[in-house]
């Protein structure tokens, strides 16, 4: 998979977190809640993700990786534009 297809799968993904750890971890999460944003334009949120440790990975490609793997065998796809 190259990076513009990654980045183009996150970029489809409403609601997905691309966040790292204070130890140079990486994950892609929709595991979360924040308040809801004003949808006409760009506003101060509020946000909070869960995480589960086997979603933390080494690099933000093996994140990326990881939750498209992950999405595929739930055998779903997470809300797309």
């Amino acid at each position: 998979m190259t990076d513009k297809e990654r980045l183009n799968w996150l970029g489809k993904t409403y609601g997905a977190g691309l966040i790292s750890d204070d130890a140079g971890r990486w994950a892609v999460t929709v595991s979360g809640m924040q308040n809801v944003p004003d949808p006409d334009k760009a506003s101060d949120i509020s946000t909070l993700f869960f995480v589960e440790a086997q979603e933390w990975k080494g690099s933000i490609r093996k994140a990326i990786d990881f939750a498209i793997k992950t999405e595929k065998a739930e055998g779903k796809e997470a809300s797309r534009g």
